[in-house]
């Protein structure tokens, strides 16, 4: 027996995780719950900056005219998906953190930078600055997409097991499921997103590290082979 991995995240994530879960024989389901749409700001910031922070993929997707401002600027990224995605928008100088912002921020302190500009997205995961000034240069935002085609399929799917990215996909689904349709086992980002998705669930678990591969480690223990 095998559970369905149900990724909520937007695109072109939710396809990324999708074709890995697929290659590790996973039966995927694709719902994404938001659409990423970019936000126009009416100036780029001017600095001086020292480095620049980018902790999604999206934000160098995004954020592409922020980075080009400043191309002999070392970029720190939180993953290597980040990373790829900052190499395609053309930067050269890039260091790859330790998964999330806040294993990534005392690196760029160590390596005694103190101003830097965060290209991010409307919501992003609270971390703590020490002591460095960070601008935050917003070029992107989720909007919720309309599930009321969906609505029938989420309320009868079988037991599956739901990869959570974030605290705003967390709250949406804990809003769309009834306690009467939550059998199903929750895998979180973050202790942040496990609060997100509300209380009912078969089982809520939150990952040992805040990234899509580690989502993906628990999803294979939990759909193949399950009884």
């Amino acid at each position: 027996m095998t559970r369905p991995y149900l990724i909520l995240r937007p695109q072109p994530g939710n396809d990324a995780s999708a074709q890995r879960a697929t290659a590790l024989g996973l039966e995927v389901v694709q719902i994404p719950l938001f659409e990423v749409v970019p936000v126009r700001e009416e100036a780029l910031p001017e600095g001086p900056f020292d480095a620049l922070l980018v902790t999604s993929a999206n934000g160098a997707r995004y954020g592409s005219e922020a980075l080009a401002r400043f191309p002999d600027l070392p970029a720190y990224v939180v993953g290597e998906a980040s990373a790829q995605a900052v190499r395609d928008a053309g930067h050269a100088q890039i260091i790859v953190g330790g998964g999330d912002a806040a294993t990534t921020v005392p690196m760029i302190e160590q390596a005694g930078h103190a101003r830097i500009l965060h290209v991010c997205g409307e919501e992003t995961r609270p971390f703590d600055p020490l002591s460095l000034s960070i601008t935050r240069h917003i070029c992107y935002r989720s909007e919720a997409r309309d599930m009321r085609p969906f609505t029938k399929m989420l309320v009868t799917m079988p037991p599956s097991v739901i990869a959570v990215h974030s605290p705003a996909a967390g709250r949406r689904l804990n809003a769309l499921l009834p306690p009467s349709c939550r059998n199903h086992f929750i895998l979180a980002i973050s202790e942040a997103t496990a609060q997100a998705v509300g209380s009912g669930w078969r089982r809520v678990t939150v990952a040992p590290e805040p990234n899509d591969s580690a989502l993906l480690r628990l999803a294979t223990s939990l759909c193949i082979g399950a009884t």
